[in-house]
This record gives structure tokens, C-alpha cells and sequence, in this order.
């Protein structure tokens, strides 16, 4: 391995190493305020890496607002950012003192195989960016924000008039680090949601499998895909996991500090991305339920205007860039409505039929076969989903129909299930626009297992054999990924650049 190619990768590493303490830490500063009380160090580590996202984000976004996006201002956010972490780690949170449960023995095989596939993945983080998204959008934009020294009209780039959260750190990674160190970014986003999904799990009745169903997502070859690319998708998926984990904290013991938690969380999802819009009306739906039978309206009035102060204030800034830009806060969706500038009547149409064709129809016919199209006749690169899922949720969900006690917190995933399923069918039909979901699903197919485990034998090993399968068709798509893109040359200096990218893109 060619000496440049170990420092490339030791200075990504520690850069990106520093960014994840930076953020944990400040983070932490922001949750000692709440007073909440945690269960692990696990779940505090995953709520305050996913504030100090938020909190990084916004501060660069107020500096991109003002123009001001120049060496001097972005040290002293340096600076500030630095002090904060130093002070968050330095306090101390109440927590839990029994400590998480070591890998059981029957989880370490998945243990095991989780390692290797992140490894594999790590590989592709080396490469260059090869993500069409990527080059076009999530890091053309940063780009030309970076250069311009803050927020502008991009001419011919409508990608730049939507909420940007995620490219607000794509912004620092370019001025710190380059393209590299945005992806792995992303991939450490991964490991975020991989996190949420642990915790989340500990939260479900019986579910003795949170490392199984770790792998059961991150083997997903559309995850896999994305997760080495500086894409947004990881960030909105574990900002609804944190958001879905801190309401069920709140449903347990009615701290509003979890409320508050939940709902920056869900405005911080809004603010990546316009098809995390769902969690919005779903946060209001989740407080209304938990009031319901009860009499104490003004307490459900104070916990509405709670939830939706910390959602508009997580969210409402970057949707307000987008007004004041170019005049449609959802730019360019609802131009009927809004308008927009750099846009009309006939692109607004041709990007709505866009839209529309992607996945394989719209009938009812398609409709009532689209779990089975997803799942197995998906394809990358291609209007028919763009994107592999695979077969596990097709054939684990339907022994649901089996469990006998359905928990809150089962209902609650299952609830916001069936709702990003059918707001995703009535719009883009693309695999990645439900990696959220799929995060989801993996901890209740955990719980199905622990279900089974417990009460019938044939079934459990009928369910094991099914994931098994699942994940071995998984395994076989990204070996095809990797035989098509050939990282290993790449990501060891072995290959150059311009002869990579050459081989790789259209």
C-alpha cells in the first residue's frame, strides 16, 4: 500500500474520528440540560451523537445564511464546537448504573458477520465518489456554497432549494477533508443507525436479537449501497430512529424532555430530506393518542405546542431558506401553489411524471403487487425502484399474524410502518427512500424470532432459515457490487483516480 494511500486513510480516520466526539460531546452538553434519565451509556451515546448533529448542522447553516462562510468564522465555530464537547464530556449524565448486556453467545455468529460486512464497506469509503446524487447534488451543492462563501441561486441546479441539513456537513468535510471524508461521513451514519436500532430494540418486549437485526439492515444491498456515499438517506433514518426512540421514552414516563427530544429529532429528519414530511402529522397523531380517554386537555394542548415549537425549530429554518431562495419552501414540489424561480408550469409537470414513473406502475393491479415487486424484481440503476431490498420482509412480516401480546412500543413501530409504506407509495417509488422503514422492520423481525424462540421451536427455526436465505441472496448482490466496481485497487493507492472514475462512471 503506496505511502500516500496510508496517509489518506489515517488522516479520514481521524478526521472523521474527531467529528464523532466533537458532536457526541456537544451533544451531550445540549441533553445535560434536560435532565432525562438514560438507561445505558449506548442510549446516551446515540441521542447525543444525534443532537450534536443537529446542533453542527444549524450553527454552519447560520453561518451559510449570513454569508459568512470564510476561514475565520468557521474556526471560531471550530473553536466553539470543540469547547462545547470538551464540557459535555466532562459532565455527567444520570444513567442506569447496571451496565448493557455483553453479546450473547447466540448473537456473536451475527456479531461476527456484521464486522465483515462493514469492513467491505469501509473499502468502498476510499474510493472516489461515484453516487450520481452525490456528484450532482449532495456534494455539488456544499460545493458551490463553500465557494460562494454562503446560500445563493444555483443556476440549473434545482437540488439546491431543498432543505439541506445533511450537506451542511458535507460543506465542513469538503473544507476540512474533501470528498473522502463525506462519505465517510455517511458511513458513520450507518453505524448511528445501526446504534438506534440496538437501542430500539432494548426496547421492545423479548427481542433478544438487536446485533441480528443490526445485520439483517446493514446487509440490505440498497443500505450497503448508499452507505459508502455521501448520500442523506442514513441521516434521516437515524433521526427517525432517535425520534421513535425518545417518544416511546416519553410515553413510559411523560417527560416532556423526551417529547422535546422527539420532536427535534423529526424536524431535524424534515430538514434532510421532503420525504421524512410524514413524521410530522405522525408526532402530532402519536400526542393526541397518549392524551386520549384522558381529561386533562390542557395538558395535551401544552404537550402539542411542545412538540411543535422543537419541530419548527429544527426544521423551519431550512425550509425558510428555500422560500427566501427562490420563493417555494418545498422547492420545486407544489410549483401549483408556491411558484418558484428557475422554474414552470412544464418542467414542474415533466418532474411530477418523473416522479410518478418511477417503480412499476401505478394501477391498482400494481398497487396490490408492489411488496412483491420490491422485493424481488427491483433493480439499481433502473426506474424499477432503483434499488434491491430483497426478499426478508416479504417472508418474515407475515408471521406477525402469530404473536400473541403486542407491546406499545411493537404497536408504535408497526403504526408508523404502515404509514411510510403508504406515503411512499403514493409518491417516489424508490428503495432508498425507505431506509428508515427497513431499520424498523429489522428489530421487528428480531422480535418475531424471540417470539417464535420462546414458543415454538419449528417455527423459529422455519423463521431462522428464512433470514438465513435472505441474507445470503443479500450477500450475493453485493458481491456483484463489488465485482462490478472493483474497489480494492482504488481504495489501496493502487489505482489512480482519473483511471477509476474513468472505468466506473457513464
Amino acid at each position: 500500500m503506496p505511502i500516500a494511500a496510508i496517509h489518506h486513510f489515517l488522516t479520514t480516520a481521524l478526521l472523521l474520528a474527531a467529528w464523532c466526539l466533537i458532536l457526541t460531546g456537544s451533544g451531550r452538553l445540549a441533553l445535560a440540560g434536560l435532565s432525562l434519565p438514560f438507561r445505558s451509556r449506548a442510549e446516551q451515546v446515540f441521542l447525543a451523537f444525534g443532537v450534536g448533529l443537529w446542533m453542527a448542522a444549524a450553527a454552519l447553516f447560520v453561518l451559510a445564511a449570513a454569508q459568512s462562510l470564510r476561514p475565520l468564522p468557521l474556526a471560531c465555530l471550530l473553536a466553539a464546537l470543540i469547547v462545547s464537547a470538551i464540557f459535555g464530556w466532562l459532565r455527567a449524565l444520570p444513567c442506569d448504573p447496571s451496565p448493557d448486556p455483553l453479546i450473547p453467545s447466540r448473537e456473536r455468529p451475527a456479531a461476527l458477520l456484521l464486522a465483515v460486512l462493514l469492513l467491505a464497506d469501509g473499502i468502498f469509503v476510499l474510493t472516489p465518489e461515484i453516487g450520481k446524487d452525490a456528484l450532482i447534488y449532495h456534494l455539488a451543492v456544499p460545493k458551490l456554497t463553500l465557494a460562494h462563501g454562503g446560500f445563493f441561486p444555483i443556476p440549473g441546479n434545482v437540488f439546491s432549494g431543498y432543505p439541506l441539513l445533511a450537506e451542511m456537513h458535507y460543506l465542513a468535510a469538503l473544507a476540512a477533508g474533501g470528498e473522502a471524508l463525506a462519505k465517510a461521513m455517511h458511513f458513520a451514519l450507518l453505524a448511528g443507525t445501526l446504534l438506534g436500532i440496538g437501542r430500539i430494540s432494548r426496547l421492545i418486549r423479548g427481542n433478544a436479537f438487536p446485533v441480528l437485526a443490526m445485520l439483517i439492515f446493514a446487509s440490505i444491498p440498497a443500505v450497503f449501497q448508499v452507505s459508502h456515499s455521501a448520500y442523506n438517506d442514513l441521516f434521516v433514518a437515524c433521526f427517525t430512529l432517535a425520534a421513535l426512540h425518545a417518544f416511546l421514552r416519553w410515553r413510559e414516563g411523560r417527560l416532556r424532555g423526551w417529547l422535546a427530544l422527539a420532536a427535534l429529532f423529526c424536524g431535524a429528519a424534515v430538514a434532510c430530506k421532503y420525504t421524512a414530511l410524514l413524521l410530522a402529522p405522525l408526532g402530532v397523531l402519536g400526542v393526541l393518542w397518549n392524551h386520549a380517554g384522558s381529561r386533562q386537555s390542557r395538558a395535551a394542548l401544552r404537550d402539542l405546542v411542545l412538540y411543535g415549537l422543537a419541530f419548527l425549530a429544527a426544521s423551519g429554518p431550512f425550509y425558510l431558506k428555500s422560500w427566501v431562495l427562490t420563493g417555494n419552501p418545498f422547492y420545486p414540489f407544489l410549483w401549483g401553489i408556491f411558484g418558484g424561480r428557475g422554474w414552470d408550469a412544464d418542467q414542474a409537470r415533466l418532474y411530477d411524471l418523473f416522479v410518478q414513473n418511477l417503480g412499476m406502475g401505478r394501477t391498482w393491479k400494481d398497487y396490490l403487487l408492489l411488496p412483491w415487486n420490491l422485493s424481488l424484481r427491483a433493480r439499481t440503476d433502473s426506474p424499477a425502484f432503483d434499488g434491491i431490498l430483497g426478499p426478508i420482509f416479504l417472508l418474515t412480516l407475515p408471521f406477525l399474524a402469530g404473536v400473541r401480546r403486542w407491546g406499545a412500543p411493537l404497536k408504535v413501530l408497526l403504526l408508523y410502518g404502515a404509514a411510510a409504506f403508504c406515503f411512499w407509495a403514493s409518491s417516489a417509488q424508490q428503495t432508498r427512500y425507505l431506509i428508515p422503514l427497513f431499520a424498523v422492520l429489522a428489530a421487528v423481525v428480531g422480535v418475531l424470532l424471540a417470539e417464535y424462540r420462546d414458543r415454538s421451536r419449528p417455527v423459529f427455526w422455519l423463521l431462522a432459515l428464512i433470514v438465513a436465505g435472505s441474507m445470503a441472496f443479500n450477500a450475493w448482490e453485493i458481491s456483484r457490487e463489488f465485482a462490478k466496481v472493483r474497489p480494492l485497487p482504488a481504495a489501496a493507492g493502487l489505482e489512480d483516480r482519473e483511471a477509476f472514475l474513468s472505468r466506473t462512471l457513464p
